[in-house]
């Protein structure tokens, strides 16, 4: 063989070697691109929000085919950064620069797209002008100069035949983008339009159920139990608790509202449960308000609702103890019960029953509500309670009726009274109610004390407006540092054992408030002298969605150096509070 010949074989084996190893690079970025859009592809089916579809393909172009990747998302009129990632040493001040700058040359895209389809925007070479071009100021155009960006492109994101978003890719250093890249980044944005459009539809169900949700829960809570009112020489108390844990409102339901020359309480309980009951109930509650405002008569009020009950469409039932008091606190009652469990008046001796109970509501057009009367005695409770109670479900049988006499007997006062029940409910049915059960109890109030001074009213008054407000700088400013609050409801809900002491004794009170209840409000009444400290006497409405319907009254002693508490205690009997503080 010559030594031409030689030569011209050896050149076509080096030509051989340099096809062979092109053709090699050429295959594995083939395979890299057909990866990547497969993985994007996976993206899309996954289903998941927008954000974590945004997070999830970034992830997937970096740093595979890019060193940064920068996702807009056209909101109405408005270009917005919706997802950022960056690779390199640098990456999380780069992630953070490119979130923080306006997208200048996406927003400029985003307008043309509007009006017709726009071609790629690509940079084999960046240079310093092509950054000018796109940077937003002096301080913009210095932060991208410092990317050291060798080549980028823009593309627009369409789905459904309207533009969507844009995507950018970069690459740094010894990385470039030559005219394939481009073409290739084209075809995967209509793999990410189609990811990001079938997760935006995604949120958007998301969104809708979030605020069928919302609505829900605002509906729910407008038909709660609202708190009870003060009633001039009357305390009252309740207790509710729905049936399961993810439902805050039944079928039971109580109120108290004024009626010419008093006031009217009613407890009630609706056949049912969900939302058919829910709307029973809010009907049950209005009818009632409104016929007890204009006659001031329980019969009629219960005679009224009757009848709404009986033109409903489908059947609905419905059991009320209707009790009319007089403002003033002279122990008269007038009771018109119907389908109820028979309130019974608690005291010093057995407990026994104050008024028979008619027919329920809902059942039968002409039927008949006697009114009864009672007079309650200083030490004497006149309590109501739903079917929940008394058909409890035990180990081996209901709590039933005489064990709910047995309970009564000898309770004295109110807060006592409903507490008592509510903890033997709880004991006996292991904390497990089948179905919602309500507790109410009144009495005639205590008479007054002497009454504290008007400077002594005002600071009371600015602390449990702070406490109600969750406002700890108001609360250091009144209080202490030697401060010790012994608040017993919220310390036994979270299992506490002890004083809150000094400021931060007291915010973490404010936290365990929020950690215990999903609302609490608690409003004084009247402020009175003891020997050495102050008596308030009020309300507490605890709700939360585990424990229900707290709503009692309580007394705070509360002692004053100055200006200043130095000592506060809960009391939830305020017929039990020490003469001196």
């Amino acid at each position: 063989m010559s030594i031409v010949a030689i030569a011209v074989l050896g050149t076509a084996l080096m030509l051989t070697a340099a096809a062979a190893a092109i053709f090699a690079v050429r295959a594995r970025r083939g395979d890299l691109r057909l990866g990547i859009l497969d993985e994007v592809a996976h993206a899309a089916e996954a289903g998941d929000s927008l954000r974590e579809t945004m997070d999830a393909i970034t992830a997937i172009l970096v740093p595979a085919l890019a060193d940064f990747c920068v996702i807009d998302l056209i909101h109405g009129e408005e270009l917005r950064r919706g997802a950022v990632r960056a690779y390199g040493p640098r990456a999380a001040e780069v992630e953070a620069g490119l979130a923080a700058r306006p997208p200048v040359l996406q927003a400029q895209m985003a307008d043309a797209a509007a009006r017709e389809v726009q071609p790629p925007r690509f940079f084999e070479r960046v240079s310093a002008e092509d950054l000018r071009d796109v940077a937003a100021d002096s301080a913009d155009l210095e932060f991208l100069l410092g990317l050291d960006v060798r080549s980028g492109v823009s593309v627009e994101l369409r789905s459904r035949g309207r533009p969507t978003g844009m995507l950018t890719l970069g690459v740094t250093g010894r990385r470039s983008f030559g005219p394939d890249a481009a073409r290739f980044v084209t075809i995967l944005a209509g793999r990410v339009a189609l990811a990001l459009d079938n997760a935006g539809l995604f949120s958007a169900l998301e969104r809708r159920e979030r605020e069928r949700s919302e609505i829900a829960e605002t509906l729910q809570h407008g038909l709660l139990p609202p708190p009870l009112p003060h009633i001039p020489g009357w305390a009252l108390a309740a207790s509710y608790r729905p049936a399961g844990e993810e439902n805050e409102l039944g079928g039971d339901f109580y109120d108290a509202f004024r009626i010419a020359g008093g006031w009217m309480v009613v407890v009630g309980d609706v056949t049912g449960r969900g939302a058919q009951a829910a709307a029973v109930t809010a009907q049950a509650r209005y009818a009632l308000r409104t016929a007890a405002a204009l006659t001031g008569d329980p019969v009629i009020a219960l005679q009224t609702l009757n009848r709404e009950l009986l033109a409903r469409r489908g059947a609905a039932l419905c059991s009320v103890a209707a009790l009319a008091i007089d403002e003033g606190g002279e122990g008269s009652v007038r009771l018109a019960v119907a389908g109820h469990p028979p309130p019974l008046v608690a005291g010093p001796g057995p407990a026994r029953e104050a008024a028979p109970s008619g027919p329920v509501l809902g059942a039968f057009p002409d039927g008949r509500w006697p009114i009864s009367r009672t007079r309650l005695n200083q030490g004497e409770v006149l309590v109501v309670v739903t079917d929940g109670v008394t058909e409890a479900q035990g180990d081996e049988e209901r709590f039933g009726e005489p064990r709910l006499r047995a309970e009564l007997a000898g309770v004295g006062g109110v807060a006592p009274a409903t507490q008592k029940l509510e903890i033997a409910l709880q004991r006996f049915s292991h904390g497990s109610n089948d179905d919602d059960a309500a507790i109410l109890a009144i009495a005639p109030a205590p008479s007054a004390r002497a009454p504290a001074s008007a400077p002594e009213r005002a600071l009371v008054e600015r602390l449990f407006v702070a406490f109600n407000r969750r406002d700890g700088d108001e609360i250091d400013a009144l209080c202490d540092d030697r401060m010790e609050f012994f608040a017993t409801g919220t310390a036994e809900a979270i299992g506490r054992d002890g004083p809150y002491v000094g400021p931060a004794g007291l915010q973490q009170y404010l936290s365990d408030v929020e950690q215990a209840w999903d609302e609490l409000l608690i409003t004084p009444s009247s402020v009175e002298r003891l020997t050495g400290s102050l008596l308030v006497l009020g309300r507490v409405y605890a709700r939360s969605r585990l424990l229900g319907i707290r709503d009692i009254p309580v007394a705070w002693t509360w002692r004053l150096e100055g200006e200043r508490f130095v000592r506060g205690e809960v009391f939830p009997d305020p017929d039990r509070v020490p003469a001196s503080g």
